[in-house]
């Protein structure tokens, strides 16, 4: 049974969010059933555990990418929220015009052209896996009139370090990012950029693990998602891509760059 869903409040202060986890998409199913297990509650997230370290980038941008982008015009606003269990990913990016978005492929201990061509070094990108719901307003993020069960979408979306800040800052004590919604607007303290803000404190899609929610199986390794920080490319394509073209490490032009 769908649990109770207030639009009333956009808070959903009235949803009944169950404590037990997301069952595997592909776990075989016992002949006799398990005792349920005690789930812990989620570890809140802090910018320690906002890393990026994952060797299957290098072969991500080889792949058809399905994973659609988050994407919103001026006068929108995007509602979702992180898929839990699959880890927000990280990356130094440089952009360059005409090219998009360029993972940074520096160490501490070697310069390569990416940086020696950029003033002022490459920026953080996060991206994350999310539920995007699809039933809502467009200009206010509200779910609409009548809805009593959202519906979502599997997107990514893609955020700077101020970003993830305020989504970080938007959290309640003992909550994760994973435990609420977030609503996303063009920041229009700016020319370009995206401004990140809690939508409700509970996520709006609990309760429909086993009925509603599209598979995330397809993007549980993490590729799909971490190519969607930028292209990766070895030294000789860094060279021929650098060659006659200016990086920049601006917030606003990496934010205007559409990944394919």
């Amino acid at each position: 049974m769908t649990a109770p869903f207030d639009i009333g409040d956009d808070g959903l202060d009235s949803i009944q969010v169950p404590t037990r986890a997301i069952p595997p998409t592909t776990a075989p199913v016992p002949a006799v059933a398990a005792p349920a297990q005690p789930v812990s509650p989620p570890v809140p997230i802090t910018d320690d555990d906002i890393t990026f370290d994952d060797e299957n980038i290098g072969e991500a941008v080889k792949i058809t990418n399905d994973l659609p982008m988050v994407k919103i015009s001026k006068g929108e606003t995007a509602r979702f929220a992180f898929v839990p269990g699959i880890k927000i990913k990280r990356a130094l990016v440089h952009y360059v015009d005409g090219k998009g978005s360029i993972v940074c492929n520096s160490t501490k201990d070697k310069q390569e052209v990416c940086c020696a061509k950029s003033d002022k070094g490459a920026t953080d990108k996060f991206t994350a896996l999310v539920y995007r719901y699809t039933n809502v307003d467009p200009k206010t993020g509200k779910f609409l009139a009548g809805v009593t069960v959202p519906v979502v979408e599997i997107q990514a979306v893609r955020m700077s370090r101020s970003n993830m800040r305020d989504i970080l800052d938007s959290t309640e004590e003992g909550q994760s990012v994973y435990d609420i919604d977030i609503r996303m607007r063009h920041d229009d303290s700016r020319a370009f950029g995206y401004k990140f803000s809690k939508a409700s404190s509970k996520n709006a899609w609990r309760g429909l693990e086993t009925t509603a929610l599209p598979s995330t199986e397809p993007f549980a390794d993490g590729v799909k998602l971490a190519s969607r920080l930028g292209k990766k490319l070895n030294s000789s394509e860094l060279n021929a891509t650098f060659a006659s073209k200016t990086a920049t490490s601006e917030l606003s032009l990496a934010d205007l760059a559409d990944l394919d």
